[in-house]
């Protein structure tokens, strides 16, 4: 071990570990972080350091936030978790004795306990001295870190080089792909390229692929025969046949290559006044009402009001807006069918062949409905005040949307909350059972929303027991 280094860690920004259940208890109750597992070789290739150590100090300190990169779902907290590391067993870039290890305003911290021993992987801060993980990363208690440590203290035997590995696949044709999974592509060539450089894999049976001993670099990397989605750019909205991977000086990256379905439905939203709002944007699902919920599709127009739906399998299809959830304080426009009508059943049906583009299509914007104020107040059934942080709910009972998350009443029990002009809602208040575990509704109101609205009167029924 190096000898001790002075690290920055500032002591008078830490809290009592009081302070820290507190924080805990707080991103536990927000929306959730889910992650992509990550295999230690893959942990391994992306992290800055990675080392076992003791927890000497935690608490809180304020950071920038930062979504993982591998997390699926996450929410920004009010402060991140920080904790001070021994160094016991150093295996990839640690300079120092002691690592200043934090969070990073999110959901998906990872939250130390002093005195308990990790594997950490940590990433470097831009100040370059300081370090942050996530549970995202691969960090893990140290008695439940075996098969990782197995890796690590065996990466130094292994040839220079990283790795690529991951899956071909084919996403399954029609409309109706609900509950199918992809399909694996055997014999699929995965290409390497860079300058001078050329590295080749061929999918096996189970459309699996691996590259090894691949020197440090970007690449450009391509399949044969060719798809036209992967992970290596997860956002692309419309096909692509070449990417490019970082493959690190050792550990290795996962890639996914898909070969979706290649059809495309773009046109144009027009209206009168030649502008359109930012808060229409198109959508297409399935003509069959059986998978139209499971397939809606949602697109953003362009500068020019253009869109495009791609990826796109041979079927029928309605193109509008709000064809699922209906007008809503978020698209205050009423549920809407191409080439102009309200009715589903005066629509016009596109149907698209496999491969085919079309193009072209007019589609009217829809007269933006009127948003409303409902105003009301929540008592008990002996009279007192519903006081209560996020207790008021609207839902449209046709399509399951509720408006916003929620909202708060006084504490007389007042409240005021948004609707649609001539939509129908269920107005109802949400009752903490337990020690914050579980939300029951209470027995919902009936509101028809007008241009002028009568107070409401909720009397909030605690559920039976």
């Amino acid at each position: 071990m190096r000898a001790r280094t002075a690290v920055r860690f500032n002591i008078r920004a830490f809290l009592p570990a009081s302070a820290v259940a507190l924080i805990l208890s707080f991103a536990s109750s927000a929306d959730a972080c889910s992650c992509a597992r990550m295999s230690p070789c893959q942990a391994y290739g992306a992290a800055s350091v990675v080392f076992t150590g003791l927890v000497t100090q935690t608490g809180t300190t304020s950071t920038q936030p930062r979504l993982p990169s591998n997390a699926m779902s996450t929410t920004l907290t009010r402060g991140s978790s920080a904790s001070l590391f021994k160094v016991e067993e150093a295996f990839l870039g640690v300079g120092a004795a002691e690592i200043e290890v934090s969070g990073e305003s999110t959901t998906c911290d990872y939250y130390f306990k002093q005195g308990e021993r990790y594997l950490v992987y940590a990433y470097k801060n831009p100040n370059g001295v300081t370090f942050h993980t996530n549970i995202c990363s691969g960090t893990a208690p140290l008695s439940e870190a075996g098969d990782d440590l197995v890796y690590l203290r065996g990466v130094g035997k292994l040839p220079p080089g990283g790795g690529l590995f991951g899956e071909v696949s084919r996403e399954p044709q029609g409309a109706d792909k609900s509950g199918r999974e992809d399909e694996p592509m055997s014999k699929v060539e995965v290409i390497l390229e860079s300058v001078g450089q050329r590295f080749r894999a061929v999918s096996d049976a189970g459309g699996k692929f691996e590259l090894l001993g691949v020197p440090r670099g970007r690449y450009k990397v391509r399949t044969n025969p060719p798809t036209n989605f992967s992970s290596a750019d997860v956002l692309a909205e419309e096909p692509r046949s070449e990417w490019e991977v970082e493959i690190p000086g050792q550990g290795c990256v996962r890639e996914w290559f898909v070969a979706r379905p290649n059809g495309e439905i773009s046109g144009m939203v027009v209206d009168d006044t030649g502008v359109v709002a930012e808060d229409v944007e198109p959508q297409l699902i399935p003509a069959d009402e059986k998978t139209a919920r499971a397939n809606l599709r949602t697109v953003r127009l362009d500068e020019s009001r253009a869109f495009k739906f791609s990826f796109l399998p041979p079927g029928r299809y309605y193109l509008g807006f709000n064809l699922r959830s209906g007008p809503s304080v978020v698209g205050p426009y009423p549920e809407f069918y191409y080439p102009g009508v309200e009715e589903r059943a005066r629509a016009a049906v596109i149907t698209l062949s496999e491969g085919q583009k079309i193009s072209g299509l007019y589609l009217p914007r829809p007269l933006r409905l009127a948003e409303r104020i409902i105003e009301g107040v929540a008592v008990w059934p002996d009279g007192r005040p519903f006081v209560s942080n996020c207790g008021i709910t609207l839902t449209n009972p046709r399509t399951g949307y509720r408006e916003g998350n929620c909202m708060s009443t006084d504490s007389q029990g007042r409240f005021k909350i948004k609707g649609i002009e001539g939509q129908t809602y269920e107005l109802s208040a949400t009752i903490t059972v337990g020690k914050a575990i579980g939300l029951v509704n209470s027995q919902p109101v009936t509101v028809r929303v007008g241009k002028e609205n009568r107070p409401v009167r909720l009397v909030v029924r605690p559920p039976r027991s």
